[in-house]
């Protein structure tokens, strides 16, 4: 029996139930579809009066019609037995033709939506990218609304960020596969620049500022870690009501990597040497890979500031980060005491 166009609708959203199921409220909506699809048929088929003889086959038989004013489901004989003389208005008529098919769609739509990458995973190519390697997570400091240290003409948000891109391309150069937690002007929580480096099994992370200071006269150029790392959630599950969740291996608060960036900026830049410093700061304490913040010089010093301004200056500031950052990850995977991976990630 032909269905009517919207029925076919109807039915063919009410089939793609494992998008459905993404969200919450289309699993609701999609069983309403189903039951639609049995509503939805053909108005010109009508059923035939029913026979004294209960018996009789005309009781039974269907016969087409012309008329539109039976209901969509007197085709039955049950129904034919006790709406046989009830008006409905067509189906063209019906005010749930169109809405139901519509917000099926729309989950449908929304539901597709979900299986889309993140934006802060958007890894651009350059080249082949070596998968043995660790992802190198670059971190563009501040963004969007959150302007960061303003001085001498220069504000931290666009130094960070031209300083994060072409850091990622050195980093790719050399094969590594780069997550960028922002690539424009806009503001990722902390949260979320941290979030992005956990969900990574084998990662490094590395973040982009400039400093100021209170007085200006502050210079030259430091490296943060970790004081000690947040320890990891663990994830529920029923094997922990029976035996205990083994411990995870110590966290890397990156002591050694920050050394080592600081150690080859140092030897490429004529800078103040402020050494590599603990300090519990979130992005390096939240992430439990290792991680390192830069504070490329005082954009509240004149002197700095004139040099932070040159191209050269941070492309040359890029490639000793990724000299450092190269260096600390092969002579770190060489010690078979020593793992990058991210403990508690699955």
């Amino acid at each position: 029996m032909p269905r009517s166009k919207n029925a076919t609708l109807a039915c063919i959203l009410a089939r793609h139930r494992p998008f459905s199921f993404l969200l919450f409220p289309s699993s609701l909506i999609f069983p309403l579809l189903s039951l639609q699809c049995t509503r939805f048929k053909p108005a010109h088929l009508t059923v035939s009066e029913p026979s004294s003889n209960p018996k009789s086959p005309a009781s039974r038989k269907v016969v087409p019609s012309y008329s539109s004013e039976r209901g969509a489901m007197d085709d039955l004989p049950l129904f034919s037995k006790f709406k046989a003389s009830a008006k409905r208005p067509p189906l063209m008529k019906s005010k749930w033709q169109w809405f139901l098919p519509f917000v099926g769609l729309l989950m449908l739509i929304s539901g597709a939506w979900l299986l889309l990458p993140p934006a802060g995973l958007d890894i651009v190519s350059y080249g082949p990218v070596d998968r043995s390697l660790p992802t190198i997570v670059v971190d563009a400091g501040h963004g969007g609304r959150d302007r960061g240290a303003m001085a001498n003409g220069l504000r931290e948000k666009d130094l960070t960020l031209d300083t994060a891109l072409r850091l990622e391309r050195l980093l790719r150069q050399r094969g590594f596969p780069v997550v960028m937690t922002r690539r424009d002007d806009r503001y990722p929580t902390l949260e979320e620049r941290t979030h992005i480096a956990n969900k990574i099994p084998r990662a490094l992370f590395v973040s982009l500022h400039y400093n100021d200071s209170s007085t200006g006269t502050g210079t030259g150029i430091e490296t943060f870690y970790a004081t000690e790392k947040i320890p990891a959630e663990t994830k529920w599950s029923f094997a922990n009501l029976f035996a205990k969740a083994p411990e995870p291996p110590p966290a890397d608060g990156g002591a050694a990597f920050a050394q080592a960036v600081q150690s080859s900026i140092i030897d490429r830049l004529d800078v103040v040497d402020r050494g590599a410093k603990p300090m519990r700061l979130h992005v390096v304490r939240r992430t439990r890979c290792p991680a390192v913040l830069v504070e490329g010089g005082f954009l509240n010093n004149a002197t700095d500031a004139k040099e932070i301004a040159r191209d050269e200056y941070r492309e040359t500031l890029a490639s000793a980060i990724a000299d450092g950052l190269t260096v600390y990850y092969f002579t770190s995977a060489a010690s078979a005491s020593h793992t990058i991976e991210n403990p508690g990630v699955n």
